[in-house]
């Protein structure tokens, strides 16, 4: 088993102080870099041995193994996890390799770095773990929204685009003209804006007011100071457009239902997480193109090598 995650997992004794997705992420994680097949008792035993349970407290270690259960279950239903990811009763089994799952393998990465920060801090990497996520997600685009066109218009360290170059490309794109004030509504800071891929609905007829989608790609835990970002009132005015774009963010971890609506309501965006995404790809059965797939199975193995085990 992986070590016992180091935030959202506190001494519980009366009351069960532990995040449930967070419990569900050590299992899941576990499971597919670690071991093969992990039973409630196992759990149950750690908690106590780790004195995350006191020794007479078997109820309660057991209830929360009985949580973590059900999150899982509940993940599987969402279409979160492979079909390789079996509950029999008190146990769970999951693929015998991670690398059969590689974008599981991957979002996991991406999620558990926030619970061991020392291993985190030693493969830290923002800019290419960033670009990786923006690269997988171009890729699962189809899947999320079959039919329509994506454009990867971010920028990237190889790729230091503006605004104003996103503009004009995308005016290609949606049949629209511009601003012919966009030097004046932009700053040389903004970069590109918050937006990261673009998915927009093609029609024949080349008008515009098609159907569109401005996505945010968020590989790290800030995922929610983003939610405000791409800005649709502002990407409407960029591109002088007749209708504002829909905007959504997409990240790698598994967001609780409740923070799924606030964060929505709050940045007027859709919400893509882990099981969303990871549903797109297998119920398109989405494969990653094959440099893609050479690359992340790269970055996953250069992490899990040295991944904190107990």
């Amino acid at each position: 088993m992986l070590q016992i995650p180091g935030k959202n997992f506190s001494r519980s004794v009366n009351v069960i102080n532990i995040e449930t997705n967070t419990l569900a992420d050590w299992i899941e994680a576990s499971l597919l870099f670690d071991e093969s097949e992990i039973s409630k008792s196992d759990v149950v035993d750690i908690l106590i041995e780790e004195n995350i349970c006191s020794d007479d407290g078997q109820d309660l270690a057991h209830e929360i193994a009985d949580r973590g259960w059900a999150e899982i279950g509940t993940r599987k239903r969402w279409g979160g996890v492979s079909n390789e990811l079996k509950i029999e009763g008190s146990r769970i089994k999951d693929a015998p390799d991670w690398r059969h799952d590689p974008i599981r393998a991957f979002f996991l990465v991406l999620s558990i770095q926030q619970y061991y920060s020392e291993w985190a801090e030693r493969h830290r990497d923002f800019s290419v773990q960033g670009e990786l996520f923006e690269r997988v997600v171009e890729e699962l685009c189809p899947g999320l929204l079959p039919g329509w066109q994506v454009v990867r218009a971010g920028w990237s360290p190889d790729n230091a685009v503006s605004i104003i170059n996103i503009v004009e490309v995308l005016c290609g794109h949606l049949n629209t003209l511009g601003s012919l004030r966009l030097d004046q509504w932009v700053s040389d800071a903004a970069k590109d804006g918050g937006l990261d891929i673009v998915c927009y609905r093609k029609f024949l007829d080349d008008r515009e007011a098609t159907p569109t989608y401005f996505l945010q790609c968020a590989s790290g835990t800030n995922w929610r100071n983003k939610i405000h970002t791409p800005n649709a009132n502002e990407w409407q005015k960029y591109l002088d457009a007749a209708v504002q774009p829909s905007t959504g963010i997409a990240a790698p971890f598994v967001i609780d239902t409740n923070e799924v609506r606030l964060a929505g309501l709050s940045g007027q965006i859709t919400v893509f997480d882990r099981i969303r995404l990871l549903h797109a790809a297998y119920d398109s059965n989405i494969g990653l193109s094959e440099d893609l797939h050479a690359d992340v199975v790269a970055w996953v193995e250069s992490k899990v090598g040295d991944i904190p085990t107990l």
